[in-house]
């Protein structure tokens, strides 16, 4: 333990005094004493000496009448304030023997008070002093504040469960001990929270900021904050029960049985000062580093060892925290005290990870900001080759300083990179390359740690490629060496070990499925090298094989279709259909080139399914073909018609023929060489239903095919049907009457033969006058409206011209008061107003 203080014997009572209260500030101790006696000491080094020269200024027998409880003096203000009698008294300390300056009549019956002075500093270098004074009255709180010389009240008072033994202020809450509890109050709410329960004793509050606070439970304290939670695990353990403890940052100081012990806020004991037969049980701060210890007959000095000599003997003993608080509150120039703090802090940090404290030691290097490159330093393995780190990562120790580690650089890499000191001015260069650093060691620390890890940080593409990786295929982490083929844009390497490991059974990356995904994400910028690596995939798999060109992703879907399909003709003909079928089904694709590619795949496929009397295949494949023909519209039917045969795939034909227009022959394929009237008839219905060219004579056609049949040789040549066809005439009658709204009437006589009776048209007929009769009636009305609608348009505009209005020179323009000129141009409101023109958006 080092020497924090040094102790003196100042004083003792005069003769039949007992000293029951002290207070100081700066040199100036004051004592109150039981008899109502106030001393006042003045206390300063002695020239040429440490020893203290003590100087008795005042001696005030007739102070109070009866004991002085307690004392708390405000030097700015010049005021004391006595507790005496149960009355709260304040003195000014101006004149010599401390008179009386008002009494708070109100706190009669005052056991205890309590004052939060706040010393603020303006822009001016003023410095002005705010106090509030919290005074304990039976089970009352009654709270004051200091103004012009008095203390007014400034909220009605607060009723607790007993009478606080102790009060202390922390910003706007108030901490209370009662004998057996601590309870929190918030002032500007009144909220009160219970802490804990104590054992039957004298509660102990010491202030610590305006924060925090230390309460005494026994032989411990507890540290806590103004929300009511314990700023640390371990509570501060003392020899004996405290009488008394006051904080002087950064230690607490309590009074025991003939000790003073002095203790860091963290449990670390720095001395213990012997204070033998004493029974001293006040103890108050008059400044950073100098405290007073009084018992009812005697006082005693505590004042603080030099700082420099503190900090060299905690350096010594390692107390390295310690070090850097007694820093903080030195009196040397804020540069001085960083740069102490920082060499401080750096040997500190160091001396952790000496000890095996990894994680501290990290925390530490993060506050100073520590060049990461200086900290991985401390790791020589990771600087080895991966096989010689792989050996020696055996020990616990190792894993921990490793996990300490790879948090340090994630912390880093977020946060202190590019913004830290000693980045400052760097190239653009370095700062990459520094990341490469980091982001290296962290794959080395990954490797042996967490797999997890490593694929999102090479994902990141800032590890050094060729020493990643070797320490990947060291390893054998052949996902992870894809995904650093990939960042780097390596594709072609990726994909040759891709195909290496598809091959190996125990590989992660056996079989097909990685080389598809890869080959999905490229886009067309590399569909050379897609095309290329897709072949071997669709030799083993064609139908896996083809989610490479049909996967639903964008880079996918931008792939050049013609030269997709020319690829796939070549390579997997089986799967072109496929293809085609989903880039128009699916990706909706409207171009004339892949629309005729799949009609032309569906016409080979069917011609050689028949070929091979594939008969069930041939017949479904066709009704896609029949489907699609009927279906599209993207198609080119001139180019398509050439190739299919003109012996077979007749009703396809029929269907293209109808495209182009040519209708009697597409209608003469369905009753000539189909043989098949129905679907002739359902043929003249859908061009009808659908509007296509030539639809309002399509029944005429049908008619005449029917009426007079023509005479096709080429029929017998093709091998089809050589039976002449005969004339149906009441077929055509049929129709006629089915379709009779539909079929013009001079189409229909003049393909009708003369020996039809007129008996057998009536219906027709009359059915088709009705219909013009009623087209004429429409017409009529039509025009009728029209006329009317004429009329009114010329009654308005007659109402409208016959307006005038008189516009002279005197008339003023309403918005801008200005005259109307003979060239001003001018707008007229529904209510009368003319305004100018260039007004009009201007009037309200």
């Amino acid at each position: 333990m080092h020497e924090a203080y040094n102790v003196e014997w100042l004083l003792k009572a005069p003769t039949q005094v007992q000293f029951e209260c002290v207070t100081a500030f700066d040199d100036t101790v004051l004592v109150g004493s039981k008899q109502g006696h106030l001393l006042v000491y003045n206390v300063n080094p002695k020239p040429g000496d440490t020893k203290l020269d003590v100087c008795l200024l005042r001696f005030n027998k007739t102070f109070s009448k009866k004991c002085i409880s307690q004392l708390a003096a405000v030097p700015e203000l010049e005021i004391l304030i006595s507790l005496s009698d149960g009355v709260i008294s304040v003195h000014t300390m101006r004149v010599f023997n401390f008179p009386l300056v008002a009494t708070l009549d109100k706190s009669k019956g005052a056991n205890l008070f309590s004052l939060d002075v706040k010393r603020v500093t303006t822009l001016t270098g003023r410095t002005s002093v705010m106090v509030r004074m919290c005074v304990s009255v039976k089970r009352k709180l009654q709270l004051y504040y200091w103004k012009k010389d008095k203390f007014l009240e400034f909220r009605e008072d607060i009723s607790v469960p007993d009478t606080p033994r102790a009060i202390e202020w922390c910003d706007e809450t108030l901490v209370l001990g009662f004998r057996g509890e601590y309870k929190l109050i918030e002032i500007s709410k009144l909220k009160q929270e219970d802490l804990f329960p104590i054992k039957p004793q004298e509660p102990l509050v010491t202030k610590l900021s305006e924060k925090t606070f230390a309460l005494g439970n026994d032989c411990k304290c507890i540290l806590m904050n103004t929300e009511g939670v314990p700023i640390q695990n371990v509570p501060v353990k003392w020899k004996e029960a405290p009488e008394a403890i006051e904080y002087d940052e950064p230690y607490l100081i309590a009074i025991e049985n003939e000790i003073v012990e002095v203790k860091t806020t963290d449990d670390c004991t720095i001395q213990q000062i012997a204070l033998p037969k004493s029974s001293a049980r006040y103890i108050c701060r008059s400044k950073q580093g100098r405290l007073y210890v009084a018992s009812s007959a005697e006082v005693w000095c505590l004042h603080a060892v030099p700082l420099a000599q503190q900090i060299r003997r905690v350096l010594e003993d390692k107390q390295f925290e310690l070090a850097l608080k007694l820093t903080s509150i030195s009196d040397e120039s804020e540069d001085d005290k960083r740069s102490n703090a920082y060499h401080i802090q750096n040997v500190y940090a160091h001396n952790l990870f000496e000890q095996k404290q990894f994680a501290k030691s990290m925390t530490e290097f993060l506050k100073l900001n520590t060049n990461p490159y200086s900290v991985i330093q401390l790791y020589p393995d990771l600087l080895t080759k991966p096989e010689m780190l792989h050996a020696k990562m055996c020990d616990r120790d190792s894993e921990k300083a490793l996990l300490a580690l790879i948090e340090y650089l994630t912390e880093v890499r977020q946060t202190t990179v590019g913004k830290s000191e000693w980045m400052a001015g760097e190239s653009d260069s370095k700062k990459h390359n520094l990341m490469q650093i980091i982001d290296t060691t962290l794959l080395k620390c990954y490797l042996l740690t967490n797999d997890a890890l490593i694929a999102p940080l090479l994902r990141l593409n800032r590890c050094h490629l060729k020493e990643t990786e070797m320490m990947l295929k060291k390893f054998q982490k052949w996902r992870e060496l894809i995904i650093l083929y990939q960042t780097n844009n390596m594709h072609k390497c990726a994909l040759d070990l891709l195909k290496e490991q598809s091959q190996v059974p125990e590989s992660p990356l056996f079989g097909t499925f990685h080389t598809i995904m890869y080959l999905q994400q490229l886009g067309s910028s590399h569909i050379d090298l897609i095309l290329e690596h897709a072949t071997w995939v669709l030799d083993q798999n064609p139908e896996e094989g083809l989610r490479i060109f049909t996967e639903d992703l964008q880079e996918v879907e931008h792939l050049p279709r013609p030269k997709v399909l020319d690829f796939l003709l070549k390579v997997s003909p089986i799967v072109a259909i496929p293809y085609l079928e989903h880039v128009i089904n699916v990706w909706e694709d409207k171009s004339e080139t892949i629309h005729n590619a799949l009609v032309q795949r569906y016409r080979e496929d069917i011609v050689k399914f028949f070929a091979e009397e594939k008969n069930a295949e041939a017949e479904a494949l066709r009704a896609k073909l029949l489907a699609f023909l009927e279906t599209s519209n993207h198609y080119n039917p001139h180019m398509v018609i050439t190739y299919f045969p003109m012996n077979s795939l007749l009703e396809e034909r029929a269907i293209m023929l109808g495209r182009l227009a040519l209708h009697e022959n597409a209608i003469s394929i369905y009753m000539r060489m189909l043989n098949d009237v129905g679907k002739a008839m359902e043929y003249c219905e859908n061009v009808y239903q659908k509007k296509q060219e030539g639809y309002k004579t399509i029944y005429v056609h049908l008619m005449r095919m029917l009426i007079d049949p023509p005479n096709e040789p080429h029929q017998e040549r093709l091998g089809l049907n050589t039976t002449p066809a005969k004339p149906d005439v009441e077929k055509a009658l049929l129709i006629l009457d089915q379709h009779s709204n539909e079929i013009p009437v001079t189409g229909a006589l003049s393909v009708l033969p003369d020996s039809v009776p007129l008996k057998r048209v009536e219906k027709f007929l009359h059915n088709s006058l009705q219909q013009m009769l009623s087209e004429r009636r429409k017409s009529q009305m039509l025009k009728g409206l029209l006329y009317a609608e004429h009329l009114q348009v010329q009654q308005k505009r007659i109402a409208l011209q016959s307006q005038s209005l008189l516009l002279s020179e005197t008339k003023l323009c309403p918005v801008c008061k200005k005259r109307f000129s003979n060239q001003s141009a001018f707008a007229k409101y529904p209510n009368g107003d003319i305004v100018h023109y260039s007004c009009q958006d201007k009037r309200k």
